[in-house]
């Protein structure tokens, strides 16, 4: 018990440090376990392994409730594409560099798979908070972290197999593509039609979203593959919604409490690294950072993808996650490496998750989209006057660009679906795909000569770049809360709050400012 306190000690004190000052818990509370260790406070062995085994099987459900296929929609492809390519790229980038610091070829593959998988929970979460989970975005990075996440998960139920001869290798490829199969059956007609319909209450929810999770994780115990195949896919069976609501609601605060202790026993159970293991550190970090964005760029750009999309979903996906915890557990289990590879993976993975938050942000984002802007070309000379702009012209806009365009106004809508566009141009208005947000996207589409800019853009933060930007038109902006109405308000617009506002609210306001147009300032940015 007391090896028990001094983990919940640990955990509780690195979770108060991590959310007061908003930095990123997982890595933080891996620090504090190393701290652990570094002081003699390590708890016994055996008490860490058990910590670590139901922390594992909350870390990796959670994970995988996050991963629904039918989110990514009809970024598929483009998910496969990037997801395929970044794991080869990672993974020879693992294997090699491994290999160059004298670690032995079992020892290489392990850490070219842990490189892999990026950090599904950071990423999630930055989306959650950026309000792009439903973006095209979001879609698309859900889609490479489903893909990175099942091939890890699938390879390594046959990697720890690899020293049992061929036919057991098949053997637990086979059991595992039936698994597989079984989620998806599961995630796709049983789950919805069963537990939402048996209408039950909290404690019996909680009790039938455990009974899946030991269900699959018995199912992969029976079949002879790692614990964590089965608690992966029973999170992706539950991941449909609204099961996906319904299991956060009843496991968010388990889950909390098992990943902050697993974070801490993990911490606690990593020997300090040498010079040889922070040598391939370095080699693999830098790799992370500097290959892989850039090859998820161009993939994206060349599939259509705007320029900020593109910068966004290359760094978001960037790092290795929580996975690659997984993996270093597992092969240290099954006597694959020792305990100094597990370190370099663990280092690895909390650095490339403290700098995850820092390295998508706003500014960096920018930065390197300002960068990439530059080769566009000039700005089209004929750019329209006196119109109407829509920027994010999403389904719920559709009837104010038919109402407007048969009412004789010149609608030109900007947005970054595709489909979207095309539905505005069906429609009679001029489209334009790009980012609302973005000063070139804005200059071609005429935002200081408008008449009216409407702005549905989702995050208060492009809002802020439009009103810098514009001068002159008259600007309303839809806003998803009365103090994010108040911000929009002090620098110059009008706000419709989300709850209140609707078409008929929308296009009240542009009938109130149909009024004698003021001078445009002139677009000479």
């Amino acid at each position: 018990m007391t090896e028990m306190g001094v983990i919940l000690a640990a955990a509780a004190l690195g979770l108060a440090v991590a959310r007061a000052r908003r930095l990123p818990e997982a890595p933080l509370l891996i620090l504090a376990g190393l701290g652990l260790s570094a002081v003699g406070l390590l708890p016994e062995r055996r008490a860490v392994e058990d910590v670590l085994l139901l922390g594992l099987t909350f870390l990796v459900f959670v994970v995988g409730t996050e991963l629904d296929p039918a989110r990514v929609g009809a970024q598929r492809r483009l998910a496969a594409a990037i997801g395929v390519s970044q794991f080869l790229l990672l993974g020879a980038l693992g294997v090699g560099a491994t290999l160059l610091v004298g670690f032995p070829p079992m020892t290489a593959l392990y850490v070219g798979l842990a490189l892999v998988a990026s950090s599904t929970l950071m990423g999630v979460s930055l989306l959650r908070r950026r309000r792009q989970i439903h973006d095209p975005l979001g879609r698309l990075v859900i889609g490479v972290l489903l893909i990175q996440d099942g091939l890890v998960v699938a390879l390594l139920s046959v990697l720890t197999h690899a020293d049992a001869g061929a036919a057991v290798v098949l053997r637990s490829a086979l059991a595992t593509a039936g698994l597989f199969a079984a989620a998806v059956v599961f995630v796709r007609w049983i789950g919805p039609r069963v537990l939402i319909r048996l209408e039950l209450d909290e404690e019996s929810m909680l009790l039938a979203v455990l009974t899946v999770l030991f269900l699959f994780v018995g199912a992969a115990r029976w079949l002879d593959l790692p614990m964590i195949t089965g608690a992966f896919l029973a999170g992706v069976s539950l991941s449909a919604f609204p099961i996906r609501g319904v299991v956060r609601g009843h496991v968010i605060s388990l889950s909390d409490f098992f990943l902050a202790v697993f974070f801490i026993a993990l911490g606690a159970s990593v020997s300090l690294p040498g010079a040889r293991q922070l040598a391939l550190d370095g080699l693999l970090l830098l790799g992370v950072l500097l290959l892989a964005p850039p090859l998820v760029m161009v993939v994206a750009r060349r599939a259509g993808l705007t320029v900020r999309s593109a910068v966004e979903g290359a760094l978001l996906i960037a790092g290795c996650g929580e996975l690659g915890l997984v993996v270093a557990l597992l092969g240290v289990e099954q006597g694959h490496i020792g305990r100094d590879a597990q370190g370099v993976i663990v280092l690895v993975a909390v650095a490339s998750m403290m700098l995850a938050p820092f390295l998508s942000s706003e500014r960096v984002t920018w930065w390197l989209a300002h960068r990439i802007t530059r080769r566009r070309g000039p700005v089209p000379p004929d750019r329209p006057r006196g119109h109407v702009l829509l920027l994010g012209c999403g389904t719920a806009m559709q009837p104010v660009v038919e109402r407007l365009v048969a009412a004789g106004e010149t609608v030109v809508a900007v947005d970054d679906d595709p489909a979207m566009v095309e539905r505005a141009r069906t429609a009679g208005a001029v489209g334009i795909r790009g980012d609302g947000a973005d000063f070139f996207t804005l200059r071609a589409a005429g935002a200081r000569s408008a008449r009216v800019v409407v702005s549905t853009m989702r995050r208060p933060e492009d809002h802020e770049r439009l009103l810098r930007f514009v001068r002159g038109p008259r600007v309303v902006v839809r806003t998803f809360s009365p103090e994010e109405g108040r911000r929009v308000e002090r620098l110059g617009a009008e706000a419709l709050v989300e709850a209140e506002a609707g078409v008929d609210e929308t296009l009240a306001w542009l009938e109130r400012a149909r009024g004698p147009a003021s001078p445009a300032a002139p677009d000479t940015a």
